[in-house]
């Protein structure tokens, strides 16, 4: 398998020698160097290995360090003679990091499903290599690099965002936040306080309500009203309920440090390199991490996708994890039967029964024995049952105080999750929406389903969608087309109006750079 023919230098491996073979063969002599030192082209490259972040990649991944190193050995002023070795595999390394780079631009550094780190070729675009030589031709290589890279705008966009944090925090620094062990509060409110100053949150001029204080305004009693509204100014910034208190996701948020910061922009950038290189004319997008839902459609005027729809959503708590996924809508139930999984059942409704054997009837469950038949609940003795043994299982009711609200839409997957109306819509008016088993409640779930079917509204009108959602009676709708449905993981969010910042709520970004770091 030529894919996978890599050269070996001493300790390190170029693995895209396949690719790059070819350009010596042609010419037998060096690419990147000339007359003893790097010239145009490896100055260049040099240049844009160093500068790697600026793409959300590692500089050393390209071999930056061994780079810098060898040019500083290809003249010896001692015996003026050059170190032939020295300047080959310099050669050599550039080349390999040129194709890498070049592949991992287009791509990414990832197998997506199982997060393994890979060296695949056969995935790339089928013309990367032309791309990269012609960039070598013309002497343009950040272009042809650049050319490589995702079209899409939320990732041009947070490229440029990442750009921007980089350059203006380059002279400043700050660590974590640590919560643990504080012995000495006085000393770790300043180090909070300093650190709220260095990221522009602390404003020493900032107003503050005094509506509720109804002693004397003293020093002590200012700085802490000044530092709640640093937090809150902080809070805003990650998409936190702004209510300048240190609750446990803006902990989360306070322990990011600048680089974390960027490691979560580059792990963004990283996700995107998996996305198709176009999408549908329709489809909805799940963001988890921002907890909300954009229905986007392409705009044959303006060339571009537009948003048509934008919601609310509550998502899997970190212990009931939301998975990434893509799938079709195929069809939607008006008033659902919730079929309640099995690990819910014993985790959840058992010992509820077993406490109160009213719960069944309070909640709206039947309970379903052999052969899919309802059987009387009354009869059953619920305590010799456990996680073991559990011959029963249970189903909800129609109805709007179905966990499924009334209106479910359907997609396959091997998940076993669904988005769906819900019964409990108070997550819907807060910052904190991951707060389900994994499904996908949606809030503005009427105007998702006047959207589906808008091009099949001869067969079925608005005015009889209407009616349906208003008669208790179940009611599946076929889609004539199926509309596409992604479920992704994007921490950092970049559009028109500039970065938006959520906290990695699963610890999926963090698993990832620890894997590229500590490699």
């Amino acid at each position: 398998n030529k894919t996978k023919e890599i050269l070996q230098l001493h300790k390190d491996t170029l693995l895209s020698f396949t690719f790059f073979r070819p350009l010596y063969l042609d010419k037998y002599a060096e690419i990147f160097s000339s007359r003893g030192k790097l010239n145009e082209l490896g100055d260049t490259l040099l240049s844009i290995i160093q500068d790697a972040r600026f793409y959300g990649l590692i500089p050393n991944d390209y071999h930056y360090q061994k780079i810098d190193s060898l040019r500083k050995i290809f003249f010896c002023k001692a015996d003026s003679s050059y170190d032939a070795y020295a300047l080959a595999k310099a050669d050599l390394l550039l080349c390999d990091a040129y194709f890498k780079m070049g592949a991992h631009l287009n791509k990414g550094r990832f197998y997506p499903d199982s997060l393994l780190l890979e060296w695949n070729p056969n995935k790339l675009d089928t013309n990367w290599t032309d791309v990269l030589r012609w960039g070598l031709q013309t002497k343009s290589l950040r272009k042809a690099l650049d050319s490589l890279e995702p079209k899409h705008e939320g990732y041009v966009l947070l490229k440029q965002e990442l750009g921007k944090y980089i350059v203006e925090n380059e002279a400043i620094d700050w660590d974590s936040i640590s919560f643990h062990n504080i012995s000495d509060t006085a000393k770790f409110y300043e180090t909070l306080k300093q650190r709220l100053i260095i990221t522009g949150d602390y404003d020493s001029t900032a107003k503050y309500s005094t509506r509720r204080i109804k002693v004397p305004i003293t020093p002590h009693i200012k700085d802490s009203l000044l530092l709640a509204e640093g937090i809150k100014s902080f809070q805003k910034a990650w998409n936190l309920e702004p209510d300048g208190k240190l609750g446990k996701h803006t902990r989360r948020a306070l322990a990011n440090s600048k680089e974390t910061t960027i490691r979560q922009m580059e792990m963004a950038l990283e996700r995107w390199r998996w996305e198709p290189k176009t999408y549908p004319k329709k489809y909805f997008w799940v963001n988890i991490p921002a907890c909300n839902l954009h229905v986007f459609e392409w705009d044959k005027k303006q060339k571009k996708d537009t948003l048509v729809l934008l919601s609310n959503v509550v998502v899997g708590k970190p212990e009931n994890q939301t998975p990434i996924l893509k799938s079709k809508i195929n069809y939607m139930i008006i008033y659902p039967y919730w079929k309640v999984p099995y690990s819910i059942a014993w985790k959840e409704i058992l010992p509820a029964v077993q406490a109160d054997t009213s719960y069944l009837r309070r909640k709206g469950f039947e309970v379903i024995g052999a052969h899919g038949v309802p059987v009387n609940p009354t009869k059953i003795k619920w305590r010799k049952y456990n996680k073991e043994n559990l011959p029963y299982s249970f189903r909800q009711r129609i109805g709007e105080e179905n966990s499924l609200g009334i209106l479910k839409f359907n997609f396959n997957s091997r998940y076993g999750v669904y988005m769906h109306d819900t019964n409990s819509k108070k997550y819907f008016k807060t910052f904190y929406r991951w707060q389900s088993h994994g499904c996908i409640r949606l809030e503005q779930y009427y105007e998702a389903a006047r959207f589906i079917i808008r091009d099949d509204t001869l067969k079925l009108p608005y005015d009889t969608l209407d009616a349906w959602l208003a008669t208790p009676v179940q009611q599946k709708i076929n889609l004539r087309k199926q509309i596409p449905i992604y479920v992704r993981y994007f921490s950092m969010v970049a559009d028109s109006t500039g970065l938006h910042r959520h906290i990695d709520i699963y610890r999926k970004d963090e698993q990832m750079w620890r894997m590229l770091y500590k490699k």
